[in-house]
């Protein structure tokens, strides 16, 4: 190795990086010198839109040079480097660049056994022992437990009311775009709801290990993860003495030609469940309230013809998704979009790009709820594809339709927004309304 493919090496990169993008003139440099894609950017942050604007007259399928990362934005191009002869796992990566590198072994085997970031053949075993538990039949059970858990946490809106910049205001994210997935994924996994607001808490310290470029303490990783298993050791013991009729039951027992789930890969399923059906569920509610109040026309639609909110669901994923991006890494050379990239090589699509993709979408930065046949790439592609989608969607329709029956006037408070800091999850952190 030469000099300067050591210096391009992952655990030199990517905290450098992350230190330069933490100071203002330093984050403008980099942004100038990595045109026209700083993954870093702070736009990133508020609208990566106008950024993937500028990536896109390089072409749907771009290798960045200074990155050695070829960045895809076209959709067609995402979904074939999604379904190609790639590659999710990270541990060479987490193995040597810090912070995770400093995490327990205990942590680290956690989070090489999520779905999210094992290959075949282990990813189909892991895949086809608990798929069963995601079936339209069992979504479609948990439906009435989402509406009234919606319900509840609408009711209880007023009560947060304070004062701000526009009148008695709420934030809907804090009171119910974040407290609704996590209280649905109690239910489902059949956990006391007194654990719900600590496991939120965990939830988010742990989301903090899917952005290599945002950093997090490892002692308080480890700290979160061990507290984690500690709460599920308890529940998943109870489930193997007296099942239950939820999914942790179904999980435990999970089995096909007796095969189960050890203790490492049960725990790294709840991980996920915790983690990304809690962050993206929130995420596509707080994106689809921010976009509502943008697009007035659109939202009047949707109370006028509630029945269109299915619809309406399937264009916030794609005019505005709740993952923006993710990378793979190429298993056997293959060829995308006419572009030969090498065995080894390094691919970022950007999905929230490839959604807009205007060869695909006609008026692709509009939203338009009555879209005919919105698609997306927003739960990904291929054998990655989430195994939680239809979850998400559900829960987000039933989010947003009674939210519109309840409080069909409401109105944000746009100076008041924050946004998620992360390269992979978007949505408001803080999103101020007032109830109307």
């Amino acid at each position: 190795m030469n000099p300067l493919e050591a210096l391009i090496q992952p655990q030199y990169v990517i905290p450098t990086l992350r230190v330069l993008a933490k100071r203002d003139w330093s984050s403008k440099l980099l942004t100038r010198s990595l045109a026209p894609f700083n993954p870093l950017d702070p736009r990133r942050y508020v609208d990566p839109y106008a950024m993937y604007e500028e990536i896109r007259p390089h072409g749907p399928v771009y290798h960045h040079g200074r990155l050695d990362e070829w960045i895809i934005t076209g959709f067609a191009e995402g979904e074939e480097a999604l379904r190609a002869d790639v590659s999710v796992d990270r541990s060479a990566v987490l193995d040597v660049v810090s912070p995770y590198k400093n995490v327990s072994s205990d942590t680290m085997d956690l989070f090489t056994s999520l779905l999210l970031t094992v290959d075949p053949p282990r990813h189909s075993r892991l895949r086809g022992l608990v798929s069963r538990a995601f079936t339209p039949r069992a979504v479609a059970a948990l439906e009435p437990t989402v509406v009234e858990v919606a319900s509840e946490l609408l009711d209880d809106l007023p009560s947060a009311l304070q004062a701000g910049a526009q009148g008695q205001q709420v934030d809907i994210t804090e009171r119910f775009g974040s407290q609704l997935p996590i209280y649905v994924i109690g239910d489902l996994l059949g956990l006391p709801r007194e654990h719900r607001q600590r496991l939120k808490q965990l939830s988010d310290v742990i989301a903090r290990f899917v952005d290599p470029l945002t950093g997090f303490d490892p002692g308080e990783m480890d700290r979160a993860v061990d507290e984690l298993k500690a709460v599920f050791d308890v529940e998943i013991e109870r489930r193997r003495k007296t099942p239950s009729d939820d999914m942790l039951s179904a999980l435990v027992e999970a089995e096909e030609d007796g095969d189960r789930l050890n203790n490492t890969e049960l725990h790294s399923m709840i991980l996920l469940l915790m983690v990304a059906g809690h962050e993206t569920t929130t995420g596509l509610i707080g994106n689809a309230v921010y976009w509502m109040d943008q697009y007035r026309g659109a939202r009047q639609m949707l109370i006028e013809e509630p029945g269109l909110m299915t619809n309406a669901v399937e264009e916030f994923l794609r005019f505005d998704s709740p993952v923006q991006a993710t990378d793979r890494k190429v298993v056997e050379e293959v060829t995308i979009g006419g572009h030969l990239i090498p065995k080894g090589g390094s691919i970022t699509v950007l999905l929230g790009a490839a959604n807009r993709d205007p060869r695909l979408f006609d008026r692709p930065n509009e939203l338009l709820v009555d879209r005919e046949s919105p698609r997306s790439l927003s739960f990904g592609h291929g054998i990655h594809h989430c195994i939680g989608a239809a979850l998400a969607r559900m829960e987000t329709r039933v989010a947003l339709t009674a939210l519109l029956e309840r409080y069909p006037d409401y109105g944000v408070d746009r100076d008041g927004v924050r946004w998620k800091r992360s390269i992979t999850l978007r949505g408001p952190s803080v999103l101020p309304i007032t109830l109307g």
